[in-house]
C-alpha cells in the first residue's frame, strides 16, 4: 500500500513522492522506540525501496538524520547536548539498527546506514581516526577513536562497533545474497576498507588503511567471515547462472511489459542467468580486492594490475565513487 501511494502521488498534478514519503515517515517514527516494532520496520522497509526507486532517498535521509541527531542528545542543529542520562562508558551509541545489521530489512538498513555515515563525515570522525592510526603505527582503532574525539571535543561520538567499517562489514554478512543492494553495500565496505588517505593527510602513501581496523582477534575473525561470505555469495550466483530463465508467475511477457518509467518502475530482482553470471566475476573481483596483501602494505600503480582486478573500477572505488548504477552497470 505504501509503495502503491508513493507511485500514484508521482502521476502528473500530484503531490508528488517526496511529500507522501515524508508524510509516512513521519507517522511511522512518531511513537517511542518505532525501531523496534517489527511492523513499523516491515512498511519503513517498503517505504525506503519506493524511496529508492524514485530517486528520493535524500528526502528520507534528511528524516532519519535528524532524528539520529536527537537519539544521540542533539536538538535541531545547535549541536547541543541535552543530556546524556541513561548511557554508560562502553556502551553502543543509539542506532535505528537494533545489533549490528538486518537480514530482513535491508532497504531499511541502507539507508539508515547512509545517514549515520552522514554524522561520521560532517562530525569530520572518520578522517580524524584515520589520521591517527596513520600517525601512529601502534595505536589501535579504538585508542584512534577515543584521540578523535578528544581532539574534535565531540560531545559523544559513536562508539568503535558502530563506526562505519564495520557497520557496512555487518550489513554485507547479513543480507541475502539474492538482494540487489547487496553489490551496493559491499562497495560501501570496500570504499573504506581500500581507502588509501596518507597523502590526504600530508603523510606518505602506505597502501590501504582497511587491515589497520581488523587487528584484533574477533575483527580478524569478522575478516575472515567476510572473505568466506563473498564466496558464498559467489557460488550462489553461479548455481543461478545455470538455471533456465523462468518469467515471475501471473506477470507478462517480457516482451508485452512496458517501458520502465518513474511511474511504472520495472521488478528489483532481476533472475536472468546472464546477471547472475555477471555477478559472479563482480564478487570475484571483489575477493581479489580484500584478499591482496599488496593493496595493504603498499601503495601500488592500478594499471600495472592483472585484467582481472579490473583496475579502473578499483580506482573508482578507492576514491570512493560509486561504481555503475542500480545493480551495478555491468
Amino acid at each position: 500500500f505504501c509503495q502503491s501511494h508513493v507511485t500514484e502521488s508521482s502521476r502528473p498534478g500530484r503531490v508528488g513522492a517526496a511529500a507522501v514519503l515524508e508524510f509516512w515517515v513521519g507517522i511511522l517514527t512518531q511513537q517511542n522506540l518505532w525501531y523496534r516494532d517489527k511492523t513499523v520496520l516491515f512498511l519503513l522497509d517498503q517505504i525506503c525501496c519506493a524511496a529508492f526507486i524514485h530517486h528520493q532517498e535524500e528526502c528520507v535521509q534528511k528524516l532519519l538524520y535528524q532524528q539520529h541527531k536527537n537519539a544521540l542528545g542533539y536538538h535541531g542543529d545547535r549541536g547541543l547536548l541535552s543530556s546524556l542520562v541513561g548511557w554508560i562508558a562502553g556502551n553502543a551509541t543509539p542506532s535505528f539498527i537494533e545489533g549490528q545489521s538486518l537480514s530482513g530489512e535491508v532497504w531499511f538498513a541502507w539507508l539508515v546506514l547512509n545517514t549515520e555515515a552522514m554524522f561520521e563525515e560532517e562530525s569530520q570522525l572518520r578522517r580524524c581516526v584515520e589520521n591517527e592510526l596513520l600517525s601512529e603505527p601502534s595505536i589501535s582503532p579504538d585508542q584512534a577513536l577515543k584521540k578523535a574525539q578528544q581532539k574534535l571535543k565531540l560531545p559523544v561520538a559513536p562508539s568503535l562497533q558502530r563506526l562505519q567499517l564495520y557497520r557496512w562489514a555487518s550489513q554485507a554478512l547479513a543480507t541475502p545474497p539474492d538482494h540487489p543492494l547487496l553489490p551496493l553495500i559491499w562497495q560501501k565496505f570496500l570504499q573504506l576498507y581500500l581507502r588509501q588517505p596518507g597523502p590526504e593527510y600530508g603523510l606518505a602513501a602506505g597502501g590501504c588503511i582497511g587491515r589497520r581496523f581488523f587487528q584484533t582477534s574477533s575483527q580478524a575473525a569478522l575478516l575472515k567471515d567476510l572473505r568466506q561470505r563473498i564466496q558464498e555469495v559467489s557460488d550462489f550466483h553461479h548455481t543461478a547462472s545455470q538455471a533456465l530463465r523462468v518469467p515471475p508467475p501471473h506477470s507478462p511477457s517480457s516482451e508485452s511489459q512496458e517501458d520502465e518509467s518513474p511511474l511504472n518502475p520495472q521488478p528489483l530482482y532481476l533472475t536472468s542467468p546472464q546477471l547472475h553470471s555477471e555477478l559472479v566475476r563482480l564478487f570475484g573481483v571483489f575477493a581479489l580486492w580484500l584478499d591482496d596483501e599488496m593493496l595493504q602494505k603498499q601503495e601500488v600503480y592500478l594499471p600495472c594490475l592483472p585484467p582481472e582486478y579490473e583496475p579502473h573500477r578499483l580506482a573508482q572505488v578507492m576514491q570512493r565513487q560509486q561504481v555503475g548504477g542500480f545493480l551495478i552497470d555491468l
